[in-house]
């Protein structure tokens, strides 16, 4: 009997049964898409970085080397399990091209190496380390598109020539976060090119399980060896790895918690209406001695079948999206060893999905018990008043609103220059980086005299950033990359408090700030080498925290260097401004011509193609999560609007019957019925761009806060946000409600003199 009455149940009302399995099919498919594209993110990256052993901790390092020195405090730590050193051979990016495809404005350092001996291995499309021939070089996986590079192409480095082998994957050096790009080369090409660049080290250590990496990092630093370079530990590798495909999961997390929303509000009307509907019966059956709890059970059954449907739809759908969504994930890090465990956890949060709407259906469904059989069978409504569906078809239609703003308004801000202020880098229209040379500090100098005297510079300041080791109050030491120079004249976005001013202001990234539990006005004690082994110890207030995401979002920013500090210069950076914004292009162009030499190793872009560079994958990424909202906010708008419609109209059936008995047409009644639909969707409309721009933005500063970007604001671009997204919304609502409308055709006059409801 119980399947008799499903099947019946089924088959009289098509669009409800649909609707609701869509629903839940919907929500199965963004949750459980959310969590594979994770799972299978963080298992590829963790994969990745087993097979090819990566470093525990690393030091690049440019300068000569005392490897006996580094021998000796290898061998007194107990916590190391191997050491390396390794050669990188840094290129100017004007020498280099790939099939006749420069890379002049490559933001990226690249270079060349040979594979490592112990660890730290460059791996192949299949995750085996890669045995590279004379006349053979393996390019970065991450060009392969972005250059359409392939296999045989030729590679020219000044006059020298390589052919592309293949493509591969650097467990440190992967994401575009990484400033650095390797290629490898066997060592006879290593050495006949040797002589195009500048060498420098990447020292690097293996540590035994369970070692502290920041209390080794404070060791290194602390007995004096080569550091004249970025310092980078395991933790921020994979962090680097993850952030890029990280944000586009994140979003579609962010949109799956909407639509689960929605399908609960939605579901929870369509139950209400059916019950409405199906009173009559419930109040036989009641009389008939079937109890309440049979009677939940038998709605339960129905809805448990609708969700094990919409879950298998939604897994098999999710399957589908997430082959072009994961396939740069793929090609970045492979496939998974543990392909079983990523499916079974999609599989448990498509579950989960089904879950809670399940349990919102149960709830619901309680309203079953309340009203008695007499009155039932009367037709008196024991249920009390009627809920407003048209509230209803509001509130979709402003989360669906919702759901497109957020991932359009994240993907503009990314884009636009002035996002640079949270990547801890100055608002400028240029920034010229000083790397990988022997005299860093005298060719900043250099460069900085020539860019004074040119007539068409506004305003420049130089940066240049070095590793100090610094005490808190609790005896507590870290190694922090302070940035030292003018911080006013090109600020970036401070959360609390402002930029250094003196020698005794220091500012803090969030992050560095969370991890040493500091605060604006706090102190701590900067040590400054001051040559001879003697060193100057200044006591610094916490003057601001500021958002940053570069080098892991874990940098400070002081004025801290003079005459007498001997700290080696990490690298130098100045920004730029011009008298004319549009000469931009020109001017880089000019310089990158003047100072082509590599020895000078300078490199000049516009922040609009440096953002482009650092953030390409991530744009493309929130741009593809975006067209997943863009269509499934559409859908979504369409079928619940259709549905919510219909079930007002069936509510106010007798309504309609009356006004045709009374004369009035089938059109009349149609146009005052979407004169009543524009006055709810307008308005939702307009709460849900204001929700999407203003909490929408909180949310997701609260996702890339997590990464050290705090203090996030979006960039809105006001022709998508306030006339795109509003006229798409208001073209698919206004389709499906006269799609909705329909209906009213249906109904007959004489239906008004019926006492039942139909």
């Amino acid at each position: 009997m119980l399947k008799r009455l499903i099947i019946n149940d089924f088959k009289a009302n098509k669009i409800i049964t649909i609707s609701t399995s869509a629903f839940m099919a919907v929500t199965a498919m963004l949750l459980g898409l959310a969590i594979l594209l994770f799972a299978r993110l963080y298992a590829s990256i963790d994969s990745l970085m087993k097979k090819a052993e990566t470093p525990s901790f690393l030091q690049m390092h440019t300068g000569e080397l005392d490897e006996e020195k580094l021998n000796d405090f290898t061998r007194a730590r107990s916590d190391v399990e191997k050491m390396q050193v390794c050669n990188f051979l840094n290129l100017q990016n004007s020498q280099i091209s790939i099939g006749g495809r420069s890379f002049e404005g490559n933001m990226q350092d690249n270079g060349l190496c040979c594979q490592s001996e112990s660890f730290d291995y460059l791996l192949d499309a299949d995750g085996a380390v890669i045995e590279v021939l004379p006349g053979e070089v393996y390019v970065p996986v991450c060009y392969k598109n972005e250059y359409d590079i392939k296999i045989s192409d030729e590679m020219r480095i000044g006059t020298e020539t390589l052919t592309v082998a293949g493509f591969l994957r650097d467990s440190q050096m992967n994401s575009m976060m990484a400033s650095s790009k390797r290629f490898l080369v066997c060592e006879s090409d290593y050495e006949r090119i040797r002589s195009l660049g500048s060498e420098e080290y990447l020292i690097e250590f293996r540590l035994k399980d369970g070692s502290d990496v920041n209390a080794f990092a404070t060791a290194y630093k602390d007995s004096g060896l080569p550091d004249n370079g970025p310092t980078i530990t395991y933790p921020l590798i994979k962090t680097m790895n993850a952030l890029s495909d990280g944000i586009m999961i994140l979003v579609i997390l962010l949109v799956s918690v909407v639509v689960l929303f929605i399908s609960i509000l939605c579901i929870r009307y369509i139950i209400l209406t059916q019950m409405e509907k199906d009173r009559r019966e419930i109040g036989m059956l009641k009389a008939v001695g079937i109890s309440r709890k049979d009677i939940r059970n038998l709605y339960m059954s129905k809805y448990l079948i609708l969700s094990a449907i919409g879950c298998l739809v939604g897994i098999v759908t999710a399957l589908f999206i997430a082959k072009p969504l994961g396939e740069g994930m793929r090609e970045l890090y492979g496939e998974t060893e543990n392909a079983a465990l990523v499916y079974i956890l999609m599989f448990i949060g498509a579950i989960l999905a089904e879950v809670i709407i399940l349990l919102s259906v149960r709830r619901t469904l309680r309203k079953t018990e309340k009203e008695s059989a007499v009155s039932a069978l009367c037709g008196r409504d024991g249920s009390g008043k009627k809920k407003n569906l048209w509230v209803s078809v509001m509130i979709v239609v402003a989360a669906a609103a919702f759901m497109i703003i957020v991932p359009q308004s994240m993907k503009t801000t990314l884009g636009n220059p002035e996002f640079v202020t949270y990547m801890g880098i100055g608002n400028s229209q240029i920034r010229m980086d000083v790397r990988q040379t022997e005299d860093i500090d005298k060719v900043t100098e250099n460069l900085a005299s020539a860019i004074e005297q040119d007539e068409r510079v506004d305003s420049y300041s130089v940066m240049q950033t070095g590793s100090y080791k610094v005490m808190l109050e609790n005896r507590n030491s870290y190694n922090l990359m302070i940035e030292c120079g003018d911080h006013g004249r090109f600020p970036v976005n401070y959360i609390k408090g402002s930029y250094p001013k003196s020698e005794n202001d220091i500012a803090l990234s969030i992050l560095n700030a969370e991890d040493m539990g500091l605060d604006v006005g706090d102190m701590l004690v900067v040590s400054k080498d001051t040559g001879n082994g003697s060193s100057e110890q200044y006591t610094c207030t916490v003057c601001g925290i500021y958002s940053d995401i570069t080098n892991g979002g874990k940098t400070a920013k002081g004025c801290i260097r003079d005459e007498n500090d001997r700290t080696p210069i990490m690298w130098s950076v100045i920004y730029i401004s011009l008298k004319d914004a549009e000469l931009a292009g020109d001017w880089v162009n000019e310089y990158r011509s003047r100072y082509s030499s590599f020895d000078e190793g300078i490199k000049a872009t516009e922040i609009s193609d440096y953002l482009k560079g650092v953030y390409g994958q991530t744009i493309e990424n929130i741009s593809n999560a975006y067209v997943v909202a863009l269509i499934l906010a559409n859908f979504i708008i369409i079928i619940v609007v259709v549905l919510l419609v219909r079930l007002i109209i069936w509510r106010e059936r007798k309504d309609s019957s009356l006004k045709k008995a009374l004369g009035l047409k089938t059109s009349d009644i149609r146009k005052e019925y979407l004169k009543k639909a524009f006055l709810y969707i307008i308005p939702g409309i307009v709460i849900g761009v204001v929700f999407g721009v203003i909490p929408g933005q909180k949310m997701t500063g609260v996702l890339l806060g997590s990464f050290g970007a705090q203090g996030f604001q979006f960039v809105i671009n006001p022709l998508l946000t306030f006339v795109f997204v509003p006229v798409l919304t208001i073209a698919s609502a206004g389709f499906a409600a006269a799609l909705s409308l329909v209906e009213i055709k249906r109904i007959k006059s004489c239906e008004c003199l019926n006492s039942g409801t139909e």
